[in-house]
């Protein structure tokens, strides 16, 4: 009997000791859930979302708004009137931790390029990182003609100067040592040159693509990058002129399957301006009214943030593609 006592005595103390055991491994368990939801603000509708989505939630709304761009979620409403609103005060499409891709670049142009300078420089007042550490090459008047046929001693040089000397762009790009040329195309101040808007249109595009390929011999490590030219606000849209809507869009087209053909990174930074009538809209156009209103608002140049943000967050991902095409245009009138 002693035995069996004993043996009903080890039996309850054992029972006790698994018991208490049990107790406190549940009582670590509520603990951790009780922290982390002290460490955690999950939303009412989390019920709904599976762990592994749950687990995953980015962690800046920068990282979700670059997920959503390169998803294919449009970069701007379609409508001109609803773009012109978007770009002017309510634009979000800041993918600040994309900037760092546009380090040891240049942006070359005319004035439209000179004026995005600016844009640039006074952004950089209030965030040092925007565009990363790229420079400018751009001056009033400059063209893909005054780039051939000038030198820094021409009586009426429009080259841009690096380092307080006027220089050719591949001059300019060797001496700066950059990786990435932006070179927009200067149809403004080509075209019109010539006899005729389609003999303009052919040699502008022979300038183009030699400076292209002109580039990538002297610099074969160097990209580069084109962007397409812009266009005439309606009041200055007309068909019996060389430079108009339609042989601009003739230019970009050719350039555009110039590139796709070659290999070469072509952003239209363009299509996004036109308004309803495809000219350059109200919105984006600084000096309606003139003989060549062309140049572009802070509005425009808003907008040509948010797809060159686009485009280096879709580079990064390995996404980026080209257009296939661009909209054949018209001259207004």
């Amino acid at each position: 009997m002693r035995t069996i006592r004993f043996m009903c005595f080890i039996l309850v103390i054992a029972t006790l000791l698994a018991a208490w055991g049990c107790t406190d491994v549940m009582l670590d368990d509520t603990s951790s859930s009780v922290g982390g939801e002290s460490l955690i603000s999950v939303p009412d509708s989390s019920a709904d979302v599976s762990d592994g989505e749950a687990s995953s939630a980015p962690e800046s709304s920068e990282e979700s708004s670059s997920s959503a761009v390169i998803d294919n979620t449009p970069l701007y409403p379609e409508s001109y009137d609803e773009r012109a609103v978007y770009f002017g005060e309510h634009w979000v499409l800041n993918y600040d931790f994309t900037d760092a891709y546009f380090n040891n670049s240049v942006f070359v142009g005319n004035s439209i390029m000179l004026h995005y300078k600016n844009y640039v420089n006074n952004a950089r007042v209030t965030d040092s990182t925007f565009l990363g550490n790229s420079t400018f090459f751009a001056a009033a008047s400059f063209s893909l003609y005054n780039n051939l046929k000038q030198t820094a001693e021409s009586p009426d040089c429009a080259l841009p100067s690096y380092q307080g000397k006027p220089m050719k762009i591949t001059e300019a790009v060797g001496a700066m040592g950059v990786g990435t040329v932006y070179l927009s195309l200067m149809a403004l101040n080509d075209i019109a040159i010539y006899a005729n808007g389609e003999t303009g249109v052919e040699e502008t595009y022979k300038l183009a693509t030699k400076l292209i390929e002109e580039l990538n011999t002297a610099y074969p490590r160097v990209k580069v990058v084109v962007l397409s030219n812009t266009y005439l606000h309606y009041s200055s849209d007309y068909s019996s002129h060389k430079l108009n809507n339609g042989s601009i869009s003739t230019l970009n087209i050719k350039v555009l399957d110039y590139c796709n053909a070659n290999g070469i990174d072509f952003i239209d930074v363009s299509t996004v301006l036109l308004d309803g009538n495809d000219c350059l809209g109200d919105a984006f156009c600084s000096d309606v009214g003139s003989a060549a209103a062309c140049h572009l608002t802070k509005y425009a140049y808003n907008a040509w943030t948010v797809i060159l943000r686009d485009y280096a967050a879709r580079k990064q991902a390995g996404t980026w593609q080209n257009p296939d095409s661009m909209k054949g245009l018209m001259p207004s009138r």
